[in-house]
């Protein structure tokens, strides 16, 4: 057996009131279907009891079509739960079949709630096959007017069927990275770090970055003295690849020196990478700048801080030989009068 804790299952008002709404669908549509003739049939007790009081008599009337109402949603909720339940198992495993569950499920329950709505108006006598003959030219008249959100569906299954998007990906959309949370027939959601999401109408979402097809690369810049010898710089850290490596889990493989990137104006600055995971990036950037400080100070390679070398003239100096010249010269001009 396994040593996993099970997680309890935790409920919430919300939960409480849900399930206690099921449950009255579940009986109602029950008792329906056990009385169906007593309660539907034209010669049920709710068609000939007569009370005496007519709010009573007018409810009783209505009685039929409440429970048939009521039974219909209970099958659309049990239908959407089933469809849903199938669909994420069918499309489990990697992130394209999620991707492709996610929006089979929006559009699956769009339907369902289409046919369950038709079916309630078709319980309360509305003419279904009239509506939805009127409903042809409706929807061309409302599809002129709704185009961007056509083209948001569109563009979303060509999103899910193209692949180039998928969720769990780290990407970055108009400047803002996040990571892709759902991938729905209108919209993608993307979330970062801190926990912020945004809503990406599709089609709008014409260039992005993906960042997580490939390994990602981040780099750091660490400056040297001058004083400092660079063949023994790169002699003390080709000897502690290793441990760079061991210190560093997340990298993959080694920690890369690239060489000298700079010649400033305190330090030489050199340029060190290594390849990770995309969600790794700025905690490896971090690791690296830390590991790099440790490795340095233990084999006595300084790390400067800017200086700035002042030259100040001797003021006195100068200005006893400009004395001297200025009173040379007013002498030899005395001397021509």
């Amino acid at each position: 057996m396994s040593d996993t804790p099970i997680k309890p299952i935790t409920w919430t008002k919300k939960s409480t009131i849900g399930v206690i709404l099921l449950a009255f669908c579940a009986i109602v549509t029950v008792v329906g279907f056990v009385f169906h003739d007593d309660i539907f049939s034209i010669q049920g007790w709710c068609m000939t009891v007569d009370t005496g009081i007519g709010i009573v008599n007018a409810v009783l009337r209505l009685l039929p079509r409440l429970i048939e109402s009521i039974g219909v949603l209970f099958v659309t909720l049990l239908v959407v739960y089933i469809v849903s339940t199938v669909v994420n198992r069918i499309f489990k495993g990697t992130p394209r079949k999620i991707t492709i569950g996610k929006l089979v499920n929006s559009i699956s329950k769009v339907v369902i709630w289409v046919i369950c709505v038709i079916a309630v108006l078709a319980a309360w006598g509305v003419d279904v096959a009239a509506l939805i003959a009127g409903a042809g030219v409706l929807t061309l008249i409302i599809g002129l007017g709704m185009q961007s959100l056509i083209a948001d569906v569109v563009a979303g299954v060509f999103i899910v069927c193209d692949g180039t998007l998928q969720v769990g990906d780290i990407v970055t959309i108009d400047g803002w990275r996040g990571t892709v949370q759902e991938i729905g027939i209108r919209n993608t959601k993307l979330i970062d770090y801190s926990g912020n999401i945004r809503v990406a109408n599709n089609s709008t979402i014409k260039v992005f970055i993906n960042q997580s097809r490939e390994d990602s690369y981040p780099l750091v810049y660490v400056g040297i003295s001058y004083e400092e010898d660079i063949a023994r710089v790169e002699k003390v850290l080709e000897d502690n690849r290793e441990l760079l490596r061991s210190r560093l889990p997340r990298i993959i493989g080694y920690v890369d020196y690239l060489g000298v990137n700079k010649i400033g104006d305190s330090s030489i600055l050199l340029q060190f990478g290594a390849k990770c995971k995309e969600e790794d990036f700025f905690q490896v950037q971090r690791d690296m700048n830390r590991e790099l400080k440790v490795l340095f100070d233990e084999n006595g390679i300084g790390i400067p801080f800017p200086q700035v070398v002042v030259h100040e003239a001797a003021k006195h100096e100068a200005a006893t030989e400009g004395a001297g010249q200025a009173a040379e010269e007013q002498t030899e001009g005395g001397g021509g009068i």
